[in-house]
């Protein structure tokens, strides 16, 4: 198919085939700039800590608590099926260890991720609700470990652009604790 511009530029509609190509452009850039794929699995991580607290409340603790146990227990729900690239712990620590009797706190972490997975990840804006329950969010990379607490030297929540500057590569791990 050939277009003949020599025509559309007689005909006057030129210009307006230019304005509707840079609105769409427009259109299509902010939507990118907006849309962040990874929001369900930022809302899947904070759903996991509060079915954790929940089934916890009555209970010594997070005693024993694994990414088995807690799959067992029907807290992880879909997240392994759903997110299957990436590696997905609960427990004590990056690995998801077993907790002790004196546990107040858990950890979900996820391994392997991009760079731009982790900053996205790491980046979102808390609600009230999730503000209650996280005491704080490590990045780790192959190089530190960078910690982000409400009272820290790194503060959470975590700014816009933040990130940037500690996610590289592809072997980025964030780990959320919760009380």
């Amino acid at each position: 198919m050939y277009i003949n511009l020599n025509k559309i530029k007689e005909s006057g509609y030129y210009g307006v085939a230019i304005i509707v190509a840079t609105i769409s452009v427009c259109i299509g850039l902010l939507y990118f700039s907006i849309h962040n794929p990874y929001k369900d699995l930022h809302a899947q991580i904070f759903e996991i800590a509060a079915k954790v607290n929940n089934y916890y409340r009555e209970k010594p603790n997070y005693w024993k608590l694994t990414t088995q146990t807690a799959d067992e227990d029907n807290l992880i729900g879909e997240i392994r099926s759903d997110y299957a690239e990436y590696d997905f712990s609960i427990g004590q620590g990056v690995n998801g260890d077993g907790g002790l009797p004196s546990d107040v706190t858990f950890d979900i972490a996820l391994k392997n991720l991009g760079k731009s997975a982790c900053i996205a990840l790491s980046e979102f804006e808390l609600s009230e609700q999730q503000s209650l329950s996280l005491l704080k969010i490590s990045i780790i990379t192959e190089e530190k470990v960078t910690e982000f607490s409400w009272g820290g030297e790194n503060k959470l929540p975590i700014r816009k652009y933040d990130a940037r500057n500690i996610c590289t590569g592809n072997r980025n791990t964030i780990v959320w604790t919760f009380q």
